[in-house]
C-alpha cells in the first residue's frame, strides 16, 4: 500500500500516520518490528494482533461503543487503516478543563461502554485518559485497542479497571475520585458478575499495596 502521510504519533508498539483512503481522512496504524524479536515470531505476533484488533474494533462498533472503523487490514505488514475521529484527548480536555460536568459525563459514559465491551468477554487492555476522544460533535470515543484480547475471566476485567485507576493516579491525581466515582457508578450498574469483578479488583489493589510494602522495607 502506497499513501501520503503524516507521522500523527509515534509509540513502543506502532506508529500513527494521517493519510487518505478512498477519499477518506484516515489513520494509518503501522506495528513496529522488534529488532531483538526472532523474525518469524515477530511476524507471527504482529499478524495476529493486527486480525486482533481489527477484528475487536469491529466487535465494539457492533456493540455501539464508538470506535474507529477499520475499513482495510493487512495483517502481513501490521497495518490498519481505521477512521479518524476529529476531537480532542479526554486527557488533553481535563488538563485545559479541569473536572466539570462533560468530564463526568463522559467518565460515565465510559463505564458505560466498559461495562459493554466486558459483558461481552473483551478486554481493552491499555484503558488511560490518552485513548478516549470526545469528538468535535460531543461524542465519545474509545481508541487504541492495540493490547485488546478476549477474557471470560474477572481477573482480567478487573486489571482492565485497575488500569484505568493507575493512569489517573499519575496523570490527574487531583481529581482521582471526582474522575472514577461516576466511571464505577456506570460501570457497575450495567455489568453482569460486577461482584466478581469487584472482588477481583480489591485483590489487585491488596496485591500492589503488598508489593509497595515490601520495597519500602527493602
Amino acid at each position: 500500500m502506497e499513501f501520503t502521510l503524516t507521522p500523527l504519533s509515534w509509540g513502543a508498539e506502532s506508529n500513527l500516520y494521517l493519510g487518505a483512503y478512498l477519499g477518506l481522512k484516515v489513520v494509518i496504524k503501522e506495528r513496529i518490528r522488534k529488532p531483538y524479536m526472532n523474525p518469524k515470531l515477530a511476524e507471527r505476533l504482529i499478524r495476529e494482533r493486527t486480525i486482533t484488533e481489527a477484528k475487536i474494533l469491529w466487535e465494539a462498533n457492533s456493540l455501539s461503543v464508538r470506535a474507529p472503523l477499520p475499513l482495510k487490514i493487512d495483517p502481513e505488514n501490521g497495518i490498519i487503516i481505521m477512521s479518524y475521529i476529529e476531537g480532542a484527548l479526554l486527557r488533553d480536555m481535563i488538563y485545559s478543563q479541569g473536572f466539570n460536568e462533560k468530564i463526568e459525563s463522559t467518565m460515565r459514559e465510559i463505564g458505560y461502554y466498559i461495562a459493554k465491551l466486558h459483558d461481552y468477554h473483551i478486554v481493552h487492555g491499555d484503558l488511560t485518559t490518552s485513548n478516549v476522544i470526545v469528538s468535535t460533535g460531543g461524542l465519545v470515543y474509545l481508541i487504541d485497542f492495540g493490547l485488546s484480547f478476549h477474557s471470560k475471566r474477572a481477573e482480567d476485567k478487573a486489571m482492565d479497571l485497575r488500569v484505568l485507576e493507575r493512569a489517573i493516579e499519575s496523570t490527574h491525581p487531583d481529581y482521582k475520585e471526582k474522575l472514577m466515582e461516576p466511571f464505577y457508578s456506570a460501570y457497575f450498574s450495567k455489568v453482569n458478575e460486577g461482584e466478581y469483578i469487584r472482588h477481583s479488583l480489591e485483590d489487585i489493589r491488596l496485591r500492589g499495596r503488598y508489593v509497595k510494602e515490601r520495597q519500602a522495607q527493602a
